[in-house]
C-alpha cells in the first residue's frame, strides 16, 4: 500500500524545506494526491520508498547489463591518455605566466 505523507512531514523526513517541498510537487518531481478532509482540500506526497519502482531495470534487461563487461585496462589507457594530456596543457600554462 503507498503510503501517503503530507507536505509537512515529507519536508522532515527527507530534511528539505517545505518551500523547496513545494517547488518539487508544483514542477511534477513527486506525486501527489489531492484529498478532502473536513471540507478542505489536502495535498498528499506519495513517499517513494513505499511506491512500486517505476525505474526497476526488467530481469531481460538485468541479463544483458552482465553481459556486458568493461574492459578496465582499456578505460585506464584512455584515462591515463587524457590525464597526460592535460597535465601537458598545464605545464604549457605555468611556463607562460
Amino acid at each position: 500500500m503507498e503510503e501517503l505523507l503530507t507536505i509537512q512531514k515529507y519536508a522532515s523526513l527527507y530534511r528539505l524545506s517545505t518551500h523547496t517541498v513545494i517547488k518539487k510537487t508544483m514542477n511534477g518531481e513527486l506525486q501527489t494526491v489531492v484529498k478532502e478532509e473536513n471540507g478542505k482540500e489536502v495535498t498528499y506526497i506519495l513517499n517513494p520508498k513505499t511506491q512500486k519502482s517505476a525505474i526497476e531495470i526488467p530481469r531481460d534487461e538485468k541479463a544483458s547489463d552482465e553481459e556486458c563487461e568493461i574492459d578496465y585496462k582499456k578505460a585506464y589507457e584512455d584515462l591515463n591518455k587524457e590525464y597526460l594530456i592535460l597535465k601537458m596543457k598545464y605545464e604549457k600554462l605555468l611556463q607562460h605566466q
